[in-house]
Protein backbone atom coordinates (compact mmCIF):
# COMPACT_ATOMS: atom_id res chain seq x y z
CA UNK A 1 0.00 0.00 0.00
CA UNK A 2 2.85 2.36 0.78
CA UNK A 3 4.36 1.78 -2.69
CA UNK A 4 1.03 2.57 -4.37
CA UNK A 5 0.72 5.84 -2.47
CA UNK A 6 4.28 6.78 -3.39
CA UNK A 7 3.58 6.01 -7.07
CA UNK A 8 0.46 8.20 -7.07
CA UNK A 9 2.28 10.99 -5.24
CA UNK A 10 5.20 10.99 -7.71
CA UNK A 11 2.93 11.03 -10.77
CA UNK A 12 0.85 13.85 -9.32
CA UNK A 13 4.07 15.81 -8.79
CA UNK A 14 5.10 15.19 -12.42
CA UNK A 15 1.74 16.50 -13.64
CA UNK A 16 2.05 19.67 -11.55
CA UNK A 17 5.62 20.29 -12.79
CA UNK A 18 4.45 19.90 -16.39
CA UNK A 19 1.63 22.43 -15.91
CA UNK A 20 4.08 24.82 -14.28
CA UNK A 21 6.56 24.57 -17.18
CA UNK A 22 3.85 24.98 -19.83
CA UNK A 23 2.80 28.23 -18.16
CA UNK A 24 6.33 29.57 -17.56
CA UNK A 25 7.79 28.86 -21.03
CA UNK A 26 4.65 29.27 -23.09
CA UNK A 27 6.35 31.39 -25.76
CA UNK A 28 9.22 28.92 -26.26
CA UNK A 29 6.99 26.22 -27.78
CA UNK A 30 6.80 23.56 -25.09
CA UNK A 31 6.95 20.08 -26.63
CA UNK A 32 7.06 17.83 -23.59
CA UNK A 33 9.29 16.85 -20.70
CA UNK A 34 10.86 13.83 -19.10
CA UNK A 35 11.95 13.42 -15.47
CA UNK A 36 14.66 10.95 -14.48
CA UNK A 37 16.13 10.27 -11.07
CA UNK A 38 19.92 9.96 -10.94
CA UNK A 39 22.36 9.33 -8.08
CA UNK A 40 23.33 13.01 -8.05
CA UNK A 41 19.84 14.52 -8.33
CA UNK A 42 16.77 14.80 -10.57
CA UNK A 43 17.18 15.40 -14.30
CA UNK A 44 14.39 17.36 -16.01
CA UNK A 45 14.64 17.16 -19.80
CA UNK A 46 12.50 19.77 -21.61
CA UNK A 47 11.68 19.75 -25.34
CA UNK A 48 11.11 23.24 -26.78
CA UNK A 49 11.11 24.92 -30.18
CA UNK A 50 13.18 27.92 -29.07
CA UNK A 51 15.77 26.92 -26.46
CA UNK A 52 17.16 30.44 -26.16
CA UNK A 53 13.97 31.71 -24.54
CA UNK A 54 14.19 29.03 -21.86
CA UNK A 55 17.90 29.50 -21.15
CA UNK A 56 17.72 33.30 -20.95
CA UNK A 57 20.57 35.77 -20.81
CA UNK A 58 23.63 34.10 -19.24
CA UNK A 59 21.38 31.25 -18.08
CA UNK A 60 19.22 33.47 -15.85
CA UNK A 61 15.88 32.01 -16.97
CA UNK A 62 16.89 28.38 -16.58
CA UNK A 63 18.37 29.12 -13.15
CA UNK A 64 15.10 30.73 -12.11
CA UNK A 65 13.15 27.68 -13.30
CA UNK A 66 15.50 25.37 -11.40
CA UNK A 67 15.05 27.29 -8.14
CA UNK A 68 11.26 27.36 -8.59
CA UNK A 69 11.04 23.60 -9.16
CA UNK A 70 13.24 22.94 -6.11
CA UNK A 71 11.21 25.15 -3.74
CA UNK A 72 7.65 24.66 -5.02
CA UNK A 73 7.72 20.92 -5.67
CA UNK A 74 10.42 19.80 -3.22
CA UNK A 75 12.56 18.18 -5.94
CA UNK A 76 16.00 17.05 -4.85
CA UNK A 77 18.78 18.88 -6.76
CA UNK A 78 16.91 19.45 -10.07
CA UNK A 79 19.03 19.75 -13.22
CA UNK A 80 17.21 21.13 -16.25
CA UNK A 81 18.36 20.13 -19.72
CA UNK A 82 16.98 21.85 -22.81
CA UNK A 83 16.55 19.97 -26.07
CA UNK A 84 15.54 21.66 -29.28
CA UNK A 85 12.51 20.12 -30.94
CA UNK A 86 10.93 20.82 -34.28
CA UNK A 87 11.56 20.74 -38.01
CA UNK A 88 11.67 23.49 -40.62
CA UNK A 89 9.51 23.23 -43.74
CA UNK A 90 10.06 25.53 -46.68
CA UNK A 91 8.40 25.92 -50.07
CA UNK A 92 5.52 27.55 -51.83
CA UNK A 93 1.95 26.58 -50.97
CA UNK A 94 0.25 25.67 -54.22
CA UNK A 95 -3.13 24.29 -55.18
CA UNK A 96 -6.60 24.84 -53.88
CA UNK A 97 -7.44 26.16 -50.47
CA UNK A 98 -9.08 24.02 -47.83
CA UNK A 99 -7.04 20.97 -48.57
CA UNK A 100 -4.87 18.57 -46.59
CA UNK A 101 -1.35 17.37 -47.31
CA UNK A 102 0.10 14.46 -45.44
CA UNK A 103 3.77 13.60 -44.88
CA UNK A 104 4.64 10.35 -43.14
CA UNK A 105 7.88 8.65 -42.26
CA UNK A 106 8.37 5.58 -40.12
CA UNK A 107 5.64 3.82 -38.16
CA UNK A 108 2.64 5.76 -36.83
CA UNK A 109 -0.37 4.61 -34.81
CA UNK A 110 -3.61 6.50 -35.50
CA UNK A 111 -6.34 4.96 -33.36
CA UNK A 112 -7.06 2.84 -30.35
CA UNK A 113 -5.63 2.80 -26.86
CA UNK A 114 -2.17 2.17 -28.31
CA UNK A 115 -2.18 5.54 -30.09
CA UNK A 116 -3.03 7.31 -26.83
CA UNK A 117 -0.20 5.62 -24.97
CA UNK A 118 2.68 5.71 -27.47
CA UNK A 119 1.97 8.79 -29.61
CA UNK A 120 2.72 12.44 -28.82
CA UNK A 121 0.31 14.73 -30.68
CA UNK A 122 0.79 18.45 -31.23
CA UNK A 123 -1.20 21.09 -33.09
CA UNK A 124 -0.34 24.66 -34.06
CA UNK A 125 -1.50 27.31 -36.55
CA UNK A 126 0.42 29.77 -38.70
CA UNK A 127 -1.14 32.93 -40.14
CA UNK A 128 0.10 33.43 -43.70
CA UNK A 129 -0.91 35.79 -46.49
CA UNK A 130 -2.94 33.15 -48.36
CA UNK A 131 -4.71 32.21 -45.14
CA UNK A 132 -4.35 30.28 -41.91
CA UNK A 133 -2.27 27.12 -42.04
CA UNK A 134 -2.87 24.40 -39.45
CA UNK A 135 -0.19 21.83 -38.69
CA UNK A 136 -0.82 18.63 -36.79
CA UNK A 137 2.13 16.43 -35.84
CA UNK A 138 2.15 12.87 -34.51
CA UNK A 139 5.41 11.46 -33.18
CA UNK A 140 5.85 8.01 -31.71
CA UNK A 141 7.90 7.93 -28.53
CA UNK A 142 11.34 6.34 -28.96
CA UNK A 143 10.79 3.93 -26.05
CA UNK A 144 7.28 2.92 -27.14
CA UNK A 145 6.34 -0.72 -26.54
CA UNK A 146 3.68 -1.95 -28.96
CA UNK A 147 1.25 -4.69 -27.89
CA UNK A 148 2.20 -6.90 -30.86
CA UNK A 149 5.84 -6.95 -29.81
CA UNK A 150 6.41 -10.06 -27.72
CA UNK A 151 9.57 -10.69 -25.78
CA UNK A 152 10.50 -14.16 -24.62
CA UNK A 153 12.38 -14.82 -21.45
CA UNK A 154 14.35 -18.02 -21.64
CA UNK A 155 14.16 -20.10 -18.52
CA UNK A 156 17.57 -20.59 -17.04
CA UNK A 157 18.12 -24.13 -15.88
CA UNK A 158 19.83 -24.22 -12.57
CA UNK A 159 22.63 -26.69 -12.53
CA UNK A 160 22.32 -29.26 -9.81
CA UNK A 161 24.86 -28.53 -7.16
CA UNK A 162 26.90 -31.55 -6.22
CA UNK A 163 26.18 -32.78 -2.76
CA UNK A 164 29.05 -32.20 -0.39
CA UNK A 165 31.00 -35.31 0.31
CA UNK A 166 30.88 -36.31 3.92
CA UNK A 167 34.04 -38.00 5.01
CA UNK A 168 33.54 -40.33 7.93
CA UNK A 169 36.69 -40.52 9.95
CA UNK A 170 37.09 -43.66 11.95
CA UNK A 171 38.29 -43.05 15.47
CA UNK A 172 41.86 -43.92 16.06
CA UNK A 173 42.25 -47.06 18.09
CA UNK A 174 44.94 -46.76 20.67
CA UNK A 175 46.20 -50.10 22.00
CA UNK A 176 46.67 -49.67 25.70
CA UNK A 177 46.95 -53.42 26.22
CA UNK A 178 50.37 -54.71 26.99
CA UNK A 179 51.56 -57.25 24.46
CA UNK A 180 54.89 -58.23 23.01
CA UNK A 181 53.54 -58.34 19.44
CA UNK A 182 54.50 -55.27 17.39
CA UNK A 183 54.10 -56.50 13.79
CA UNK A 184 51.32 -58.21 11.85
CA UNK A 185 53.64 -61.11 11.06
CA UNK A 186 54.00 -61.80 14.80
CA UNK A 187 50.31 -62.76 15.05
CA UNK A 188 49.93 -66.55 14.92
CA UNK A 189 48.22 -67.73 11.73
CA UNK A 190 49.42 -64.82 9.58
CA UNK A 191 52.14 -65.91 7.19
CA UNK A 192 53.88 -64.00 4.37
CA UNK A 193 51.14 -64.88 1.84
CA UNK A 194 48.41 -63.55 4.15
CA UNK A 195 50.45 -60.41 4.81
CA UNK A 196 50.59 -59.66 1.05
CA UNK A 197 46.83 -60.05 0.80
CA UNK A 198 46.35 -57.69 3.75
CA UNK A 199 48.72 -55.15 2.20
CA UNK A 200 46.72 -55.24 -1.04
CA UNK A 201 43.68 -54.35 1.08
CA UNK A 202 45.79 -51.49 2.56
CA UNK A 203 45.95 -53.02 6.05
CA UNK A 204 49.47 -52.47 7.29
CA UNK A 205 49.20 -51.87 11.04
CA UNK A 206 48.06 -53.81 14.08
CA UNK A 207 45.56 -51.08 14.98
CA UNK A 208 43.73 -51.58 11.68
CA UNK A 209 43.79 -55.35 12.08
CA UNK A 210 42.39 -55.21 15.65
CA UNK A 211 39.36 -53.15 14.49
CA UNK A 212 38.34 -55.72 11.85
CA UNK A 213 35.78 -58.45 12.46
CA UNK A 214 35.28 -61.82 10.76
CA UNK A 215 33.19 -60.44 7.86
CA UNK A 216 35.77 -57.73 7.12
CA UNK A 217 38.54 -60.33 6.84
CA UNK A 218 36.47 -62.67 4.64
CA UNK A 219 35.75 -59.73 2.29
CA UNK A 220 39.48 -59.45 1.52
CA UNK A 221 40.37 -61.21 -1.72
CA UNK A 222 42.30 -64.44 -1.07
CA UNK A 223 41.42 -64.90 2.62
CA UNK A 224 39.03 -67.78 3.26
CA UNK A 225 36.73 -68.53 6.17
CA UNK A 226 39.19 -70.77 8.01
CA UNK A 227 42.04 -68.28 7.76
CA UNK A 228 39.79 -65.43 8.88
CA UNK A 229 38.47 -67.42 11.86
CA UNK A 230 42.03 -68.34 12.85
CA UNK A 231 43.19 -64.70 12.72
CA UNK A 232 40.21 -63.48 14.79
CA UNK A 233 40.70 -66.27 17.32
CA UNK A 234 44.42 -65.51 17.77
CA UNK A 235 43.81 -61.75 18.04
CA UNK A 236 41.19 -62.24 20.77
CA UNK A 237 43.54 -64.55 22.59
CA UNK A 238 46.35 -61.97 22.43
CA UNK A 239 44.05 -59.22 23.69
CA UNK A 240 42.87 -61.35 26.61
CA UNK A 241 46.45 -62.19 27.55
CA UNK A 242 47.39 -58.52 27.37
CA UNK A 243 44.46 -57.58 29.60
CA UNK A 244 45.43 -60.17 32.21
CA UNK A 245 49.05 -59.00 32.18
CA UNK A 246 47.94 -55.39 32.58
CA UNK A 247 45.72 -56.21 35.57
CA UNK A 248 48.49 -58.22 37.28
CA UNK A 249 50.97 -55.41 36.84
Amino acid sequence: MANERKFIRENAKRSLIKKFLVKEIEGAGFGGMNIQRTPIGTRVNILVERPGMVIGKSGSKIKELTDSIRTKFNVDNPQIEIQEAGSSLAGKLTGERHRTEKFTEGHVKYCGETAKEVMDIGYATAKLKPGVLGVKVRIMKPDAKLPDEITYKLAVKEEAKPEPKVEIKQPEVKLEKKTDIKKITDVPGIGPSVVKKLEKAKITSLEELYTMNLDDLIAIDGIGNKTAELIVKNIRKLLEEGTENGSQS
